[in-house]
């Protein structure tokens, strides 16, 4: 829907072996990824905005700790790390400690965004995070209040 606004747009869907643990996946993600791939072989000269929703904010927020971004739009990311059910492949990661130098906005619904704050997601409570509230993170209202987002900030 963005492409149709005229924002560049990229859409990717990473692989992720299932034999390896989440340390390496990450570690794979960080450094030789195809994410990376990805961003490279769009041409574009400005570094993406990036999304991600529920657990794949947390290989986004692995990829954007050491590569540029112009943005980063995380929609119902987990209220951490630990929080992951044990079964999840991703529990057992260290909470994420970057400092962001480019906008940044947490969407969720009400609810969502009340219990990211109430579990003390970092990003969540920080004052330079955006925190844009929605009824449905999957409906008009979400994809309208990112937009506008994204003009306020000049992407």
């Amino acid at each position: 829907m963005y492409s149709e606004k005229g924002y560049t747009c990229l859409d990717t869907d990473l692989s992720l072996s299932s034999d390896a643990n989440s340390a390496n996946i990450m570690q794979r993600l960080e450094s030789d990824s195809e994410l990376r791939d990805v961003v490279r072989a769009s041409f574009n000269p400005f570094p993406p905005v990036f999304f991600a929703r529920g657990a794949a904010c947390l290989i986004t927020q692995t990829y954007i700790s050491s590569n540029p971004a112009s943005g980063l739009v995380l929609i119902s990311p987990p209220a951490s790390n630990i929080s992951l059910p044990k079964s999840h492949l991703f529990s057992a990661l260290p909470e994420f400690n970057f400092e962001p130098t480019f906008p940044v906005a947490v969407v969720d619904t009400p609810e969502g965004m009340a219990n990211l704050q109430a579990q003390n997601n970092r990003l969540a409570n920080d004052s330079r995070v955006d925190r844009i509230v929605v009824n449905d993170v999957e409906g008009q209202d979400a994809f309208v209040k990112i937009e506008e987002w994204m003009d306020e900030i000049g992407i």
